[in-house]
């Protein structure tokens, strides 16, 4: 397995596991917000010291039944308020990050996909080709060593023939001068005969 393999299946492993808990991020966000919304409408957030006091105040002046409530304990449940929410946007700004990565990896694999389409495709036409050539290199490579043969064939017969033209040659050369040699004695002879000497 190549390395573009290994790392597609290291993201889509991954993709995975953080899909796992995206239902379980989403409700706490709404649950969040949900509670944030109760706390700022039941605690007065927005309003000021002024009206969190007259709210003490006539729960004070309710009698025993009343619940008192603390000014310091607003404050913390304030602070708490503020804190929770800080915490929430700084998860919802972290969720936003993860998202846009993952967006752009989930990207980049598809495109790290099609090019691994192209670039296999392209490799089995390279080796297509390839094959192709090496037959047609073997093909060439046994016309040439047919070519060789039949060259050193017909060389060994331009041999034979000129020793065989060589020795046809002498022959005639011998032939003649015996039959000159022999037309000379036979005017000799008749010459001879002929008394013209």
């Amino acid at each position: 397995m190549d390395w573009l393999s290994t790392y597609s299946q290291a993201l889509e492993d991954r993709d995975e596991r953080e899909h796992i808990y995206k239902d379980c991020i989403e409700s706490y966000t709404k649950l969040a917000d949900h509670a944030a919304a109760s706390w700022s409408t039941s605690l007065n957030v927005p309003g000021d010291t002024a009206t969190a006091d007259s709210a003490v105040s006539k729960a004070r002046s309710k009698g025993k039944g009343a619940v008192e409530v603390d000014p310091p304990t607003l404050t913390g449940l304030r602070t708490d308020l503020a804190s929770t929410q800080k915490a929430r946007a700084t998860l919802q700004s972290q969720l936003t990050d993860f998202t846009t990565q993952l967006d752009a990896l989930s990207t980049q694999q598809r495109l790290s996909r099609q090019q691994l389409t192209v670039l296999t495709k392209q490799k089995q036409d390279v080796d297509r080709k390839l094959r192709d050539r090496d037959e047609e290199l073997r093909g060439k490579s046994k016309l040439v060593e047919q070519a060789h043969d039949e060259m050193a064939a017909l060389g060994l017969q331009l041999n034979i023939a000129e020793v065989r033209s060589e020795r046809l040659e002498k022959e005639n050369k011998e032939l003649v001068e015996r039959w000159m040699r022999r037309m000379g004695e036979e005017a000799e002879r008749v010459n001879r005969d002929s008394k013209w000497e």
